[in-house]
């Protein structure tokens, strides 16, 4: 399914640095940047409440966002608009809120790499024997148009018997898009109940560990500097 485009307004601001973002914060707006080729970088920020409505976390990397710009006050700069994609989320290590976003302009003419979330579906026969479906990998990189890019990939689990995988080269060939990550990487597999109770128990004892996906990136370009917030 081709991602969609959603819209957006983000107001410029004049004040940067850590005590002016948590100021923004405080106030329901999340700091940010918006970069690419042909501009400089840009400070400007996004109502929390706006931006959650619009875009859902599966699908923050895979949307193009017409992101129009307003000043201070709100008010929409007239004929201002840049098409972009998420390139980078900051989250509380402990809450997971929002604490910045990066926005990377881009062409609809030129190819971008973007992380896509794989979604399983159908019913797997070993879930119903009382198998657990794992899931090794939750996206896959793609390279293809941003208006090609899909707002995520299915993985048919409905053959998948107890202890069946699911590889990235199971998710066949996707129209006008170029899968990059290695047709051998794990995707899903459907665990023994014992494995599988084994593996709950010690992700208890640890804790689970989330990593943030690389950020999109138009071929051939280097990412320019970036403002820390």
């Amino acid at each position: 399914m081709r991602a969609k485009q959603v819209e957006l307004v983000a107001a410029v601001r004049a004040e940067t640095g850590k005590s002016a973002a948590k100021k923004l914060r405080a106030r329901g707006r999340i700091p940010a940047v918006v970069y690419g080729r042909g501009m400089d970088p840009l400070a400007v920020t996004v109502d929390a409440a706006e931006f959650s409505r619009a875009l859902p976390e599966s699908a923050w990397r895979s949307t193009l966002i017409n992101l129009k710009l307003a000043d201070e006050e709100g008010k929409e700069r007239a004929k201002s608009a840049e098409t972009v994609i998420i390139a980078d989320v900051q989250r509380h290590p402990v809450r997971r809120d929002l604490l910045a976003l990066d926005f990377h302009r881009v062409s609809l003419q030129e190819t971008i790499r973007a992380h896509v979330s794989v979604i399983a579906t159908g019913e797997s026969p070993g879930v119903k024997l009382g198998g657990v479906l794992e899931h090794a990998m939750h996206e896959v990189e793609v390279e293809c148009l941003p208006t090609a890019l899909p707002d995520h990939l299915e993985a048919d689990i409905s053959n998948l018997e107890i202890g069946d995988t699911f590889r990235v080269k199971d998710l066949g060939e996707i129209p006008d898009v170029a899968i990059l990550s290695d047709p051998e990487d794990l995707i899903l597999v459907v665990a023994p109940p014992t494995k599988a109770a084994a593996v709950e128990a010690e992700s208890e004892e640890i804790g689970a560990v989330v990593t943030e996906a690389p950020e999109p990136e138009v071929i051939g370009e280097k990412k320019e500097a970036k403002e820390e917030d």
